[in-house]
C-alpha cells in the first residue's frame, strides 16, 4: 500500500465514529478522538490534526462523510 492509501485509511479510521454531516470547523475537531492532537503517520512523520487543520477552510463544510474528508486533506497534502 503506498502513503497515499495509507493516509486515506488513517483518516476513515480516525473518523469512523463521528456523526455526519459535519457542518463546522469545531465539529470537524469534536469528531476527532484525541481533537487537535489526533496523530496520523505519513511514512516515518507524525503529523498532528492541529498541523493539517490549514487544509481546510469553512468553504468546505458541510462534509457528508469521512471519505469527503479523506479526498480533501489528501488532495490538499498533495498527496
Amino acid at each position: 500500500m503506498g502513503v497515499k492509501e495509507e493516509v486515506y485509511e488513517q483518516i476513515l479510521e480516525i473518523l469512523k465514529n463521528a456523526k455526519f454531516p459535519i457542518n463546522t470547523m469545531d465539529e470537524l475537531i469534536a469528531a476527532l478522538p484525541e481533537g487537535l492532537e489526533t496523530t496520523c503517520m505519513i511514512g516515518d512523520v507524525e503529523v498532528t490534526a492541529r498541523e493539517a487543520q490549514s487544509l481546510v477552510t469553512e468553504k468546505d463544510f458541510p462534509f457528508k462523510d469521512a471519505k469527503q474528508v479523506a479526498d480533501l486533506l489528501i488532495e490538499r497534502a498533495g498527496l
